[in-house]
C-alpha cells in the first residue's frame, strides 16, 4: 500500500505526543522515562489512538500479543478496565527514545492500515459478485469443503455451495501478502497444496512424473517443466483461483510457478480480470 493521508495524520499526531500533557512531560532530552507513567496515566493514554500505538511500541506488544498477554492468568486477576493498562505498563522500558517509538508506532499503524484496505477489497470483491449475480458463495458464514489433508478446507470463496454435498467447481482462495519478498513463498505453497488435494478429491487429476535423473534440467529449463505439470494440473476439476493481494509489479515473477498448480493467479491490480474469469467458469458449468 503506497503512503496514505491517513498515515500521514498519524505521524502528525505522534509528534505532537511531545506535548500531550502526560508523555510530555516524562520525555527528557528526547527520552521516554517510561518508568514514570503510572497504571493510571498509560489507562487514560491507552483511549487515545496515537498514544495507544506509541504505547504498545515501547512495550514491543502487537494485536495478537496483547490480546494473548490479556487471557494471561496473571493479567485475569486485575479488575477488567484496568487490565490492559496493567498489560502494556508491566512490559514497558525503563526509558527509550522518543523517536524509535514513534518509528515502531509508525510501523504497527501502517500495518493495519493495510489490512483494512485489503478487507475492504475483499468486500468490494463480495459486492462485485453481488451486482453481477455471480452466485460464488464467499464467507461469512464460512464454508466447509472436506478434504484429507485439512477435515474442512475453508476455502474464501466456493461454487456451487458445498452444504448441498455438490463436488465444488470453481474454488477461490483470497492471501494477503504484506511483503512479497517474504511471505509469498508460504502463500505459494499453501494454494498448491489445497489445488492438488481438490483436484485429486473431486476431479481426475493424473500427473505423469518426469523422471529426472539430474537437479540441471530443472535448473535450464524450468518453464518448460512448468508447462507440462500445467498442462496436467488444468485438465481437472475444480479449477483453482488464487487472488493475491499484493502488487503485480512485485510479484509477477511468481505467477508462471504458481499457475503450474493452480488454473490462475490474480493481483490486486486484477479484480476486473478475475470477476471475468469467475463469471465465465460459472456459466460454462451451468451457474
Amino acid at each position: 500500500m503506497t503512503e496514505s493521508p491517513l498515515l500521514d495524520e498519524f505521524r502528525r499526531l505522534i509528534d505532537e505526543l511531545k506535548r500531550h500533557p502526560r508523555i510530555g512531560s516524562v520525555v527528557k532530552r528526547g527520552e521516554v522515562r517510561f518508568n514514570d507513567l503510572s497504571r493510571e496515566d498509560v489507562a487514560a493514554l491507552l483511549k487515545d489512538e496515537a498514544a495507544y500505538y506509541f504505547l504498545i511500541a515501547a512495550a514491543a506488544l502487537n494485536r495478537t500479543t496483547l490480546k494473548k498477554a490479556l487471557a494471561h492468568e496473571e493479567a485475569q486477576i486485575v479488575a477488567a478496565p484496568q487490565r490492559k493498562a496493567f498489560v502494556v505498563k508491566s512490559r514497558l522500558p525503563v526509558r527509550r527514545s522518543f523517536a524509535e517509538v514513534a518509528s515502531s508506532a509508525i510501523a504497527l499503524r501502517r500495518a493495519d492500515l493495510e489490512r483494512k484496505t485489503r478487507g475492504g477489497i475483499e468486500q468490494l470483491f463480495r459486492e462485485r459478485l453481488a451486482d453481477e449475480q455471480i452466485p460464488l458463495l464467499m464467507s461469512p458464514p464460512v464454508r466447509h469443503v472436506p478434504g484429507i489433508l485439512i477435515g474442512k478446507r475453508k476455502p474464501d470463496g466456493v461454487y456451487p455451495d458445498p452444504a448441498t454435498h455438490a463436488a465444488p467447481i470453481l474454488y477461490l482462495e483470497i492471501k494477503n501478502v504484506r511483503r512479497v519478498a517474504d511471505d509469498i513463498q508460504k502463500r505459494l505453497y499453501e494454494v498448491a497444496e489445497a489445488a492438488l488435494e481438490m483436484k485429486f478429491l473431486y476431479g481426475d487429476l493424473r500427473i505423469e512424473g518426469a523422471a529426472l535423473k539430474t537437479t540441471r534440467d530443472v535448473l535450464e529449463n524450468s518453464s518448460t517443466y512448468r508447462r507440462k505439470l500445467r498442462a496436467q494440473i488444468s485438465k481437472a476439476t475444480p479449477v483453482v483461483i488464487v487472488l493475491m493481494l499484493c502488487s503485480k509489479r512485485e510479484a509477477e515473477k511468481y505467477r508462471e510457478g504458481a499457475e503450474a498448480f493452480v488454473d490462475r493467479v490474480f493481483f490486486q491490480e486484477e479484480i476486473e480480470e478475475c470477476l471475468a474469469f469467475i463469471k465465465r467458469v460459472v456459466a460454462e458449468h451451468g451457474g
